[in-house]
């Protein structure tokens, strides 16, 4: 009876023993799984805020692609408006020349004249005049020769007055031209002007926005690091869960068998103890048999039981 005592005894300590080991892996799973769905929803949270800053970032890098298509554009532009500009200066500078010729030319024409101002009329009705003289009257050599040096004369001067005329009529020309082509020159670096000035902001504007992509990549690379690591701590705290969980289940199984050893063994000894009894009473009806005393049908089947008659 004492070693059955001690089996039972033994029995409710290992029975007590895994009880409180069972409580305090449950708690140790609920912690795991408080832990995993906390990580779990961090990370849900960090994706949701990295798909976020990937739009944006893809929103910059569309911008980006924009603006630098206008710089290039404006590129384009401004590039060959200087080329146009070029061909300006160029045809400016061959105009003044030519007229810096012409303008030289009439002041040595000016220099012929001595500067005096001639009355064209007047020189070429002159100029008609002797020649029909010298034409038509008789004259002596003397009167001959100054007919020719004075004919050759007004000849020289005609023809100076008319280059003369020509002259300023050119420069006039080219002095419009010239003119013209500096309007034209001026615009064309206004316009050069205006669209650097622009190229400029966009070009500012492109850094602005590489500044941007660059700190959004940086940070969605941050983030992803961040977030396989909270994910490793995840997976980490899911796997601890799962070997508690099977844990718990080998524990249980064991509690199980314990519990029912236990209440088999506690029904054991309630079996012998009653059976003892039986016995105790088996014996004092064995000793009404043996002094000739009547016995009931159950007093008769319980000396057969324990063999105190055959």
């Amino acid at each position: 009876m004492a070693e059955s005592l001690g089996d039972v005894k033994a029995l409710r300590k290992r029975f007590e023993e895994l009880r409180s080991t069972a409580e305090k892996l449950e708690e140790e799973i609920l912690e795991l799984r408080q832990r995993r769905d906390e990580l779990n929803t961090r990370v849900k949270e960090m994706s949701a805020h990295i798909r976020a800053l990937r739009e944006k970032l893809r929103e910059v890098s569309g911008e980006l692609r924009d603006v630098r298509e206008k710089c290039r554009d404006l590129l384009s532009k401004i590039r060959e408006l200087r080329k146009k500009r070029n061909a300006v200066r160029e045809d400016l500078k061959k105009l003044r020349e030519a007229r810096a010729v012409k303008i030289a030319e009439l002041k040595e024409l000016r220099g012929v004249t001595g500067g005096r101002r001639i009355n064209l009329e007047r020189v070429e009705e002159e100029f008609r005049r002797l020649e029909w003289e010298y034409q038509t009257k008789p004259l002596t050599p003397e009167i001959e020769r100054y007919y020719v040096e004075r004919l050759t004369q007004l000849e020289s001067i005609l023809a100076s007055a008319r280059r003369y005329t020509t002259l300023r009529s050119e420069i006039e020309e080219l002095s419009y031209e010239i003119s013209r082509l500096r309007e034209t020159y001026s615009k064309l670096s206004g316009e050069i002007s205006e669209l650097s000035e622009e190229y400029g902001k966009l070009k500012e504007r492109l850094s602005s926005l590489i500044e941007d992509r660059d700190a959004l990549r940086d940070e969605i690379k941050q983030l992803i690091e961040e977030r396989n690591k909270l994910k490793e701590e995840a997976n980490k705290a899911h796997n601890s869960l799962m070997e508690k969980r099977a844990q718990l289940k080998a524990l249980r199984e064991e509690l199980e068998k314990v519990n029912i050893l236990l209440k088999a063994t506690i029904l054991s000894k309630k079996v012998e103890e009653r059976r003892k009894r039986m016995y105790q009473e088996a014996l004092k009806v064995y000793e009404k048999y043996k002094r000739g005393e009547s016995l009931s049908l159950e007093e008769f089947k319980l000396l057969v039981e324990f063999n105190l008659i055959k």
